[in-house]
This record gives C-alpha cells, structure tokens and sequence, in this order.
C-alpha cells in the first residue's frame, strides 16, 4: 500500500466499541479482572519517517501494571488489532476503499507506555 493510500487513514479512530469491552472474554486476561481497566480505542497515526501506520490503543488504568501485567494487556491489544476489533475495524473500511487488508504487527515495535 502506498503511503499516499496510507497518509488518508492518519487519524481515523474507530471508537464504537472499546477493546476493554472484551477483555476478560479470555482465560489469560483474567488476572486483569480486578483493575477496572476501561478504553481502549483503536486510533491510527501515519508516521512520515516509517512510511506506514502506526496503531495505538490507550487504556484507562487506576494504577501502575507490572511487567507481567504489561506484557498480558500488550498481546491481548495485538490479538485485537489482528483478530478482534481491529480486523472488524479494517473490515468496515475496506468496503470503503480505506483500510489496508491485512493488519502486519511488527512485534519488536509493539510497546506500553505508563504515563504518571
């Protein structure tokens, strides 16, 4: 896909559901059950530097995760973006012309930031 194609989707958010909504649909994201974790939305930034789309997903958390917390949220996000809401996501606008077809996650770039 051209960066062209790519630039037109810089911004695009898709907010209908949130990907808490389905976070404790799974057996490894149990552990998360009692943080109150909401958000979630799927939002799409066009990097000029990479060439290419760089997906975030912001969650609401009422305290500092741990690593292996982290690391729990951060593969449940990236089977969202593959799978879950973000294929629905990209399938929504693919009738449209707009969306790429397949999501590619580079795993080494895939990071979790815990703002104060």
């Amino acid at each position: 896909m051209t960066g062209a194609v790519l630039r037109t989707l810089h911004g695009l958010t898709y907010s209908a559901e949130s990907f808490s909504d389905y976070l404790l649909d799974g057996s490894e994201t149990q552990g998360l059950a009692d943080l109150s974790i909401s958000g979630g939305e799927l939002k799409f930034e066009f990097d000029p530097q990479a060439g290419g789309l760089v997906a975030h997903t912001e969650y609401s958390i009422p305290r500092f995760l741990t690593e292996p917390e982290v690391a729990v949220l951060q593969r449940y996000t990236v089977g969202q973006w593959s799978d879950g809401i973000g294929s629905n996501f990209c399938q929504e606008r693919m009738a449209d012309g707009l969306a790429p077809q397949v999501l590619i996650t580079n795993e080494q770039a895939v990071r979790a930031e815990q703002l104060g």
